[in-house]
């Protein structure tokens, strides 16, 4: 028996009890086959906690799904609204650090900055895989009550350190922000995922990326006007805050609506609802090549992403000229394209497919919106739409692809090792361009830093980027027929062309012997993914000391 390929796709357990396993060579016997095929079938009526039941429910209570998704969509809303609130307060958090005579260990440089900012990412390098296992496992509600409640006491506390001007304090509420923040955005797509299929996926996930690319617009503006209008840059923290704490009540709402849906449900449907996912880790060992570059372009894409949202606006002061509002609204700029672009997008992922070109685009926008905030004159504002640009068409790009190729039971999963891969890379370019940034100001005179080495680092960042994303598309288009870059209704044809790959990868997971089927090439992706953990743990550990 010859190890799987890891280009074999894995397709959703129900397309998978539907194909025919005559044409497969098995590890199991026939009588295995039969109890295989059951726990499929089981696992099938009871991932994601809502997939079957939804379809019943909204033939009677469409109202109550609507409300249902409508709280999945907002959840995260003061996650996001407090993630862009640090960068677009640098300077005024670094003059205010320099000027506090209690705590003399504020006085920070970038570097240590770049490791303040990236303590959520730090924390959500691993967070976002357990938490979903755990959400394979166990499902959303308890995930998304816990996601919220840490969000909302780690902002209250960040609030609290800015009166005390207290740098460990700060440290202490961005780790429990963090762990928050990595959980909410996988339990909001897998509650997602668990009520749309197909068609709707797509569209609602975009509506998901637009109400949350709105919440950082709205806090990147309005950091620094608040700050003015209260002579006190914790104003902006507080708001923050209070953001949060509507967020969590929205989360009550979704709870009190999910147990209404349960009061009217069936008994045999709450048993289905109630039982576990039948979720195998073993799985794992078994994802696709294609999956790990998805990944791949997580780390590299996601992080310039994350990183340079956190530096945006102390890049257009500095390099540009401008004061702290008007830096502050023109860095907001580079997240007002999504609002716009991703609700259409979708639309257009479900009609004309091509998910691996707009991820290639996506790249290349990135790049060339570096190269230009880095080393032309052109006003600031061509190349932050160039990159907002890149950042409505890549993210959707990624996550309705890896929702494509991995069954529902797992998907929470892949989902987190593709948050956690976002996180690990973004804490390494955090730290990696304040550095730059410190070693810069060192051979500039007449400015406080200088972000030329830090740009150079993004425009080389951003040419590997796209080169990972035409490996995914070439690795589509051969190895999987295009079913990356398919429609709606192309898509039953490119899966049948790879139907003689589809059930494999589950029967090696559910076989006695699955160590056999395991081959080298499967443990790559997990040990490189670990190693990047471990040098943005020693980074982040060097930094923050």
């Amino acid at each position: 028996m010859n190890p799987p390929s890891p280009d074999q796709p894995l397709l959703n357990p129900r397309a998978l009890s539907r194909s025919s396993f005559g044409d497969t060579h098995s590890p199991l016997d026939a009588e295995e086959h039969g109890r295989w095929q059951h726990r499929i079938s089981s696992s099938s009526s009871s991932s994601g906690d809502l997939t079957e039941f939804a379809r019943t429910w909204s033939q009677r209570r469409r109202g109550f799904q609507v409300l249902a998704v409508v709280c999945a969509l907002l959840i995260s809303v003061g996650s996001h609204y407090s993630a862009h609130t640090l960068g677009a307060l640098k300077s005024t958090i670094k003059k205010a650090s320099q000027q506090a005579q209690r705590c003399v260990e504020l006085d920070i440089t970038n570097a240590q900055y770049g490791a303040l900012q990236s303590t959520v990412s730090a924390v959500n390098t691993i967070l976002p895989i357990l938490g979903g296992l755990f959400i394979d496992s166990f499902g959303t509600t308890t995930g998304s009550l816990l996601a919220t409640s840490l969000i909302m006491i780690g902002n209250l506390i960040i609030s609290i350190s800015t009166h005390y001007r207290s740098f460990s304090t700060m440290v202490v509420g961005r780790i429990l922000y963090g762990l928050g923040s990595g959980t909410i955005t996988v339990v909001q797509e897998t509650i997602l995922g668990s009520w749309f299929k197909g068609k709707g996926l797509a569209i609602t996930i975009a509506i998901q990326i637009t109400t949350s690319r709105i919440a950082s617009f709205l806090s990147m503006g309005t950091a620094i006007p608040v700050t003015k209008r209260f002579d006190f840059y914790g104003a902006a923290f507080w708001a923050n805050f209070i953001v949060c704490a509507i967020s969590f009540g929205i989360n009550l709402v979704y709870m009190v609506a999910m147990k209404h849906i349960h009061r009217e449900a069936s008994p045999e449907m709450l048993v289905r609802l109630r039982s576990k996912h039948k979720f195998n880790p073993r799985l794992v060992f078994f994802f696709f090549g294609i999956y790990w570059l998805i990944i791949v372009e997580s780390f590299t894409v996601g992080a310039g992403w994350t990183s340079f949202l956190h530096i945006n606006s102390e890049l257009v002061k500095l390099r540009f000229g401008a004061n702290d509002a008007v830096a502050a609204w023109s860095a907001s700029v580079s997240q007002i394209m999504p609002i716009f672009i991703v609700p259409f997008l979708g639309w257009f992922f479900d009609f004309f497919g091509l998910r691996t070109d707009m991820l290639v685009v996506s790249t290349a926008a990135f790049t060339l919106s570096m190269v230009l905030l880095g080393f032309t004159m052109a006003n600031p504002l061509i190349g932050l739409v160039i990159f907002s640009i890149s950042l409505a068409l890549g993210p959707l790009s990624e996550i309705t692809a890896i929702s494509l190729i991995l069954p529902t039971n797992s998907l929470g999963t892949g989902l987190g090792i593709y948050k956690s891969a976002m996180n690990i890379g973004s804490t390494i370019v955090d730290i990696v361009v304040g550095v730059l940034q410190d070693r810069g100001s060192r051979f500039v005179k007449d400015t406080e830093h200088s972000y030329d080495y830090a740009m150079a680092f993004f425009v080389a960042w951003g040419a590997l980027s796209t080169l990972v994303a035409c490996s995914v598309f070439l690795v589509d288009r051969v190895k999987w027929n295009g079913l990356l870059r398919s429609n709606a209704s192309k898509r039953k044809e490119a899966y049948h062309a790879v139907k003689a790959k589809i059930g494999r990868p589950m029967l090696y997971a559910s076989a006695p012997n699955w160590r056999d089927y395991v081959a080298f090439w499967n443990y790559i992706p997990l040990v490189a993914l670990a190693v990047t953990l471990l040098i943005s743990w020693v980074l982040f550990g060097m930094k923050l000391a």
